[in-house]
């Protein structure tokens, strides 16, 4: 016990410093562990820090279950699903890439070509590959399931640090920098990648995400702003929460063009609408939570992670109820977030080196 205990808290800390074998791929199947996770929504948040007593709905019943990966101190990091339900994921620390397969339960790991690379970002585009950041290693990468095979593109910036990974409707691959001030854009036909700068120094270019118009916004976790690229012109525009220094993270936009940003300073739910220029900010129950992940469900519900408050929480922007759920382990460290086709959330605990499913069934 009290060596795990200590592997879980080396990985944390290195993971927090986002610093690796290459053993060949191959299915391993660790047993899951299962534990209740079941809470109700214990306030609504009306925005600009107000808070009012929620109004208590039935609680959710979900059921959380944590799935060991196969190597210790792997740091997984991000996390994506394919079309045929499979889990796939960046092992930051141990340099390769994993997939989990839900229904056999067998894991399997493929090294990055690139030593010490660093695979940050992932995301799987309309045709079925997957792609990577390597934040080390300023290279975008190229995994094709059906072959095994990894294509890099480096990025002509130095120490650009590529982060997250989004697409456009040409399945080209969009990206930010978060050491280059830069939001770039990988064409996938020539393999060419352009850049646009950020106009804030230092800003630290995060979370991205793909708007129903087209356009490209990313949040801005140390220059304290949201951002939006008009791949059309290449003009970036920056847009200023009402928080200061509230450290926005993660970054989703819904079916609406509304945008949805975690504060992870602040402790609040950011909201941005672009037709009215507007913003509002729920805070979150939990105190000192550092909202870090950020997603929009199917039915417009938005989901986040809490950093230090070792939960997952669900805000209903109809009635700004938050809902949180507890993590059935601490120091979990849960940095991305999907929601697969059954409306299961997971998420990579990156201090525990475990995936982590939250659903209404196993």
């Amino acid at each position: 016990m009290r060596l795990r205990l200590v592997l879980a808290l080396v990985a944390a800390l290195s993971f927090a410093a986002c610093s690796g074998d290459d053993d060949a791929p191959g299915p391993v199947t660790p047993p899951p562990a299962t534990s209740a996770a079941n809470a109700a929504p214990s306030s609504t948040a009306t925005g600009r820090g107000e808070t009012t007593p929620a109004a208590t709905p039935s609680p959710s019943k979900r059921i959380a279950t944590e799935i060991a990966l196969p190597r210790p101190g792997a740091v997984p990091h991000s996390i994506a699903v394919g079309a045929d339900g499979r889990i796939w994921f960046t092992e930051l620390n141990a340099h390769q890439l994993g997939v989990y397969d839900p229904k056999t339960r067998a894991f399997k790991e493929y090294p990055i070509p690139t030593a010490n690379g660093g695979p940050h970002g992932i995301g799987i585009d309309a045709t079925g590959l997957v792609w990577i950041t390597e934040i080390n290693a300023g290279k975008i990468a190229r995994f094709d399931p059906a072959t095994a095979q990894f294509t890099e593109f480096p990025i002509a910036t130095p120490n650009s640090g590529p982060h997250t990974i989004a697409f456009d409707a040409n399945a080209n691959v969009w990206f930010t920098e978060s050491g280059g001030d830069k939001v770039g854009m990988l064409d996938r036909a020539t393999g060419k990648i352009t850049e646009y700068v950020v106009p804030t120094r230092r800003s630290t270019p995060y979370g991205l995400t793909l708007a129903p118009d087209g356009s490209f916004w990313f949040a801005e976790l140390t220059g304290g702003k949201i951002g939006r690229v008009d791949p059309k012109t290449g003009a970036v525009t920056e847009f200023t929460p009402p928080t200061p220094g509230q450290g926005a993270r993660r970054i989703a936009a819904d079916k609406q063009g509304i945008l949805w940003f975690t504060e992870f300073h602040a402790g609040k739910i950011g909201r941005f609408d672009p037709a009215a220029n507007t913003f509002k900010e729920y805070d979150i129950p939990t105190g000192s939570s550092a909202p870090y992940a950020i997603i929009v469900d199917p039915s417009g519900g938005v989901w986040f992670s809490e950093f230090d408050g070792n939960k997952l929480g669900r805000l209903d922007p109809a009635t700004g109820t938050i809902e949180e759920f507890s993590i059935p382990s601490a120091l979990a460290g849960c940095r991305t977030m999907l929601m697969d086709a059954e409306g299961a959330v997971w998420c990579p605990e990156s201090g525990l080196s475990r995936l982590l499913r939250l659903g209404a069934s196993n």
